[in-house]
């Protein structure tokens, strides 16, 4: 047999690319050629093992697992069709299209693939491991408080020079501040994502019963000033009072906290009607929110960027479907994302991403109603399931990634999808001994 005698080395090996991951900002911002090429290398090699071990020893066992299963494979066809077929659809040479689809595929398509990378750890004593990830989250905690705190104490042009050298950084990024706090990139590499990777780790915390740890992960997420992460451990606040059948604690929060969005609301489109300069912070936090929900259904004048002058994403993808209404099943195939500046001059770019402030839209448009019901299944309805026949408080984790990608793609970093990935095999593939 293949893996006789590799337990050992395979969860080294995991554990080395989790601590890669970890410093991976680090490893870009010295060379970022090398380090890319090094995780590429090191998540490839875990997938490959993985996949050769789950052939030879692991068996499907429920229906689910199929289900899962069959999203990858839905996935990786597609992908493939794109790199097969559409040079024939556009005029460009194959090798350009396979590189494309290669790099973003690396960018994002593999992302969902990383559940299982964690299959050979049924046949080891998981709780150490678990151990593991629980120390990585802690430090990303104390990364992340301490970029906050040295950011407001002077060095935030030390953090801007840092995450610069990664390339992480865009101009609009300088400087920037929510609610009196800058926006931080801590280990995830992305403020927008980083509220989020904590709102994971508060329910790794409570899955590991750390209580101090839990309320430094919710500090950690107020110092990301992530309005997305607020508005989702709002929503798990509530359903963790439910998952706990506190329903008259539920319901008396959900008043409260009716009553405030109403005060806070009424009190913001005052402020505006009136044109007044009070409350800049507050002003600027309810003004992002509802900028946010406006920017969907948004048409912008002449002078606005391209994307916008047909209207919001909500409007572009029923207006591309409404054209191409056979697509509606399947969806129009792999889009790109981060390499669509290379793009912009040739045939490729009508399969530029749709949106990235909404990335929902996009897998829809990428993928389909079929893609999107499974994924919605994955990630939504079944950990929702588990959840409510009280089941592990770690099924809140897929429920948030889920909750996440309407606003930005929570797939892109690699160290937050390694950690949205272990629940999912947890649910899907673990079998408890």
């Amino acid at each position: 047999m293949i893996f006789t005698n590799y337990n050992i080395n395979y969860l080294n090996l995991l554990k080395i690319t989790i601590s890669f991951l970890l410093v991976g900002i680090l490893a870009k911002s010295i060379s970022k050629t090398p380090s890319v090429l090094l995780e590429i290398a090191l998540l490839g090699s875990l997938l490959f093992f993985s996949l050769i071990y789950s052939a030879q020893k692991f068996k499907i066992k429920k229906i689910p697992t199929i289900i899962l299963i069959f999203f990858l494979l839905y996935l990786f066809i597609h992908t493939l069709t794109a790199t097969l077929i559409r040079p024939f659809i556009i005029d460009l040479p194959f090798y350009d299209i396979l590189l494309y689809n290669l790099l973003e595929f690396r960018l994002s398509t593999i992302s969902y693939f990383l559940p299982l990378i964690f299959i050979p750890l049924s046949s080891m004593n998981i709780t150490k491991f678990e151990n593991f990830l629980i120390i990585i989250l802690k430090l990303s905690i104390i990364y992340t408080i301490l970029e906050q705190i040295l950011s407001l104490g002077g060095f935030r042009q030390f953090f801007e020079y840092f995450y610069s050298n990664a390339g992480i950084v865009s101009p609009n990024q300088i400087g920037v501040k929510s609610l009196g706090m800058y926006r931080v990139w801590g280990v995830v590499g992305f403020p927008q994502l980083l509220g989020v990777f904590h709102a994971f780790g508060i329910f790794y915390m409570l899955y590991k019963h750390e209580k101090l740890w839990t309320l430094l992960s919710l500090v950690a997420l107020i110092f990301s000033t992530s309005k997305t992460a607020y508005l989702i451990l709002m929503l798990m606040s509530l359903l963790y009072l439910l998952y706990k059948k506190q329903y008259a604690i539920l319901l008396l929060t959900l008043v409260l906290l009716s009553i405030l969005s109403l005060i806070s609301f009424n009190f913001y489109f005052y402020l505006q009607d009136n044109l007044s300069d009070n409350f800049p912070h507050f002003q600027k936090f309810m003004g992002s929110i509802v900028g946010f929900f406006i920017l969907i259904f948004y048409v912008a004048e002449e002078s606005a960027p391209l994307r916008f002058i047909e209207g919001g994403p909500l409007f572009q993808l029923l207006t591309y479907f409404s054209e191409n209404p056979l697509e509606i099943i399947f969806g129009k195939g792999l889009t790109y994302s981060y390499i669509s500046s290379g793009i912009a001059e040739t045939e490729l770019s009508k399969y530029q991403y749709l949106t990235s402030d909404f990335y929902i839209l996009t897998f829809f448009e990428q993928y389909g109603l079929f893609g999107i019901t499974l994924i919605t299944y994955i990630f939504l309805i079944y950990p929702l399931f588990a959840l409510l026949k009280n089941k592990s408080v770690l099924y809140f984790v897929p429920i948030i990634f889920f909750l996440s990608m309407f606003h930005y793609p929570p797939h892109i970093p690699k160290l937050m999808m390694v950690f949205a990935s272990y629940p999912i095999y947890k649910l899907y593939f673990y079998e408890n001994k």
